[in-house]
């Protein structure tokens, strides 16, 4: 008799089952870290603003005026100076934030929408006398340790919170 060298069909059809399987586990995770990874960015843009808007609020006593703004947008709010958001800051004399960034749109359900004509992006709004402003962002995933949720979420001179602002 003569011995055959060599794997059986079962045994390749179980290798790459498994290779198969651990391919699908690592592009899920790899998926949810990118997510996770675009939340950290979106947040760490709205306190970005939040800190320009305080500096701004410091020095003029009172919020630059805005409804339903759409930060980083390159024709209204690419920048925040002395005279408020504008589209370019060259020549003014104080400048808190020379590039205000864009939101990342990536794996957002559009449920936060501003701007002419609507897109995805965080929303500035100041009050009637100017003494406080919402900035309303949407976040793919919660962030229960921080308190904020899947979905609409609203930051405001007192913080971050889940939920759309009042």
């Amino acid at each position: 008799m003569r011995r055959q060298n060599g794997f059986t069909l079962i045994e390749l059809l179980v290798v790459i089952a498994v290779i198969a399987l651990v391919g699908t586990f690592a592009a899920v995770a790899v998926n949810a870290a990118r997510s996770k990874q675009r939340d950290a960015t979106r947040i760490s843009n709205v306190r970005q603003v939040q800190s320009a808007l305080e500096d701004y609020f410091n020095e003029t006593n009172m919020y630059p005026v805005g409804e339903a703004l759409p930060l980083g947008d390159a024709s209204q709010s690419g920048c925040l100076s002395n005279e408020g958001f504008g589209a370019d800051c060259t020549g003014h004399d104080s400048v808190f934030l020379r590039i205000i960034p864009a939101s990342i749109p990536n794996g957002l359900k559009g449920r936060v929408a501003c701007g002419t004509p609507p897109r995805n992006a965080a929303c500035y709004t100041a009050t009637l006398e100017q003494s406080a402003y919402k900035i309303e962002f949407e976040l793919e995933n919660a962030l229960p340790q921080v308190g904020l949720i899947k979905g609409v979420n609203c930051a405001s001179p007192e913080g971050m919170e889940g939920g759309a602002c009042e």
